[in-house]
């Protein structure tokens, strides 16, 4: 009889297992704040594949793209096409003038003879953050022209523990994104990087340098804040020297620096610190190249608009961008949705906004990257993807600047499988983010193409001097005069 009952137990669990698995399988997809229910299907994987779907549809935005858009989009992407050497997604040009990156290459052309830093804002989502992406490209970019430096870091992270770039602590700090509410009376909106932080007491915070070349001491350290009251900074470098300083006060974003020579560490604690708003801190050396990495995750790219204008007017003054690159598109994409079209319209606004606040700084978007989810048992590319990649590339050429297609660059329809599937895996099981090994192989690319962007530029400058050359190099041809015809007299 115990018998019996044993064996009787497991399977009416196993039926009642099965029997919530089919009813939920009845449920329509639905959300509940940032949780989405996705529907069930027991059968999934027996199920047979319907093949009357097309696998690549194309992106409902008749409302607002127009034939001329539609050429200019067809024209830039197929010129990239045709210059483009084989293994190497080219960056696509909308930019009236036909260089959409001459600020950025124009500085790296012109660095060392001027003996300054050129520095990148890279603004983007979890893809990139923890210096997945950027750590590998800012490497890259350091080894070609020079630089020693992590850049711009927030004051305290998610990912401080998971980034290798710089080693990151703090504690006692309350931290406002642009993704939430912020309190008015405290906080003067979010920072430059779409964050700001505001010490409480026994606050601190602590940096290092990072055990990877070029990253492994401190020359340079910057903090930018705004103190509208008396606040002061404590800081401490390498556990021997410690000095205090009274914070500048100014209802205007400030930058605070500190130089010395291959430092192993810098802590910093502020007091009186009620009216200071903290937004970051930097570290570089001299001139090369710097990439700052902006990431926030969740972040869909039109929450740029909500940082007022003065504070990235201010910070650039301090930072003078040559290059601003938006990543972003894989928290805006909707499984059952195909038509982007209010992503467009608001994006153009963000884009247009950097244009006019950094108007002698290039702006490159970057194309959403590929995402999987499990249709019928198996992971394959979302349907939303190449909308949204189509999407995106509308926003450069209404806005006239570069576009990267990293969906293509990367393989396109269900390469982000192959790269989570490799030997060893290039991506996380998520079948969205890249892991560091993944970061690398994509930036490398991503350099490869800024860099046949320059040579081509400045193939095309030359090309143009030796022209104008030449046409001052002609003689000029000597008009002959006009010789003078004698009047010959009438015949009366």
């Amino acid at each position: 009889m115990a018998l019996n009952n044993n064996i009787r137990d497991p399977l009416r669990l196993c039926l009642w297992v099965i029997g919530l698995l089919f009813l939920f399988s009845l449920l329509p997809r639905f959300s509940i704040g940032t949780w989405t229910f996705r529907k069930i299907d027991p059968l999934a994987d027996i199920r047979t594949e319907r093949r009357d779907q097309p696998n690549n549809p194309q992106i409902s935005l008749d409302s607002i793209k127009t034939e001329s858009s539609q050429r200019n989009m067809d024209s830039a992407t197929l010129t990239a096409k045709t210059g483009c050497p084989p293994g190497l997604t080219c960056i696509e040009n909308y930019s009236p003038d036909g260089a959409p990156l001459k600020y950025f290459i124009r500085a790296l052309n012109e660095m060392h003879e001027k003996h300054k830093a050129v520095r990148v804002a890279f603004y983007g989502d979890s893809f990139v953050e923890g210096d997945v992406f950027c750590g590998s490209l800012r490497d890259t970019l350091q080894q070609l022209f020079g630089g020693e430096g992590v850049g711009y870091v927030p004051i305290t992270s998610e990912v401080a523990a998971f980034r290798s770039t710089i080693r990151h602590n703090f504690e006692h700090w309350k931290t406002y994104s642009l993704l939430g509410k912020i309190d008015t009376s405290i906080s003067n909106g979010p920072g430059p990087s779409g964050l700001s932080f505001h010490p409480q007491e026994e606050n601190w915070v602590e940096y290092k340098p990072a055990r990877r070349r070029f990253l492994r001491d401190f020359n340079t350290v910057k903090l930018y804040y705004k103190n509208t009251g008396h606040a002061v900074v404590d800081y401490t470098v390498n556990d021997t020297i410690s000095r205090t300083e009274n914070l500048k006060t100014s209802s205007k974003l400030q930058e605070w620096s500190y130089r010395g020579k291959k430092m192993s560490a810098i802590r910093f604690q502020f007091h009186q610190q009620d009216s200071l708003e903290m937004y970051g801190a930097s570290f570089e050396n001299g001139e090369g190249i710097y990439v700052d990495n902006f990431s926030i995750r969740g972040n869909s790219g039109m929450g740029l608009a909500r940082i007022p204008d003065e504070m990235l007017t201010e910070f650039n003054k301090h930072r003078n961008y040559k290059l601003i690159v938006l990543q972003y598109g894989l928290n805006s994409v909707l499984e059952d949705s195909l038509n982007y079209g209010w992503y467009v319209e608001r994006m153009i606004k963000v884009v247009n906004k950097l244009k006019r606040l950094f108007p002698k700084t290039s702006i490159l978007l970057m194309s959403v990257s590929d995402r999987s989810s499990n249709t019928s048992g198996e992971f394959k590319t979302m349907k939303a993807i190449p909308a949204m990649r189509d999407a995106q590339r509308l926003i450069a050429e209404r806005t006239g600047i570069a576009f990267w297609d990293l969906y293509e660059a990367m393989g396109g329809e269900n390469s982000m499988v192959k790269l989570a599937e490799a030997k060893p895996p290039l991506a996380a099981k998520d079948y969205t983010h890249l892991n560091f090994k993944g970061g690398k192989k994509l930036s490398d690319l991503m350099a490869k193409s800024l860099l046949h962007e320059q040579k081509s530029y400045n193939e095309k400058i030359t090309q143009t001097q030796k022209s104008k050359s030449k046409q001052k190099s002609k003689p000029k041809q000597k008009l002959k005069p006009k010789s003078k015809q004698k009047l010959k007299p009438k015949k009366t």
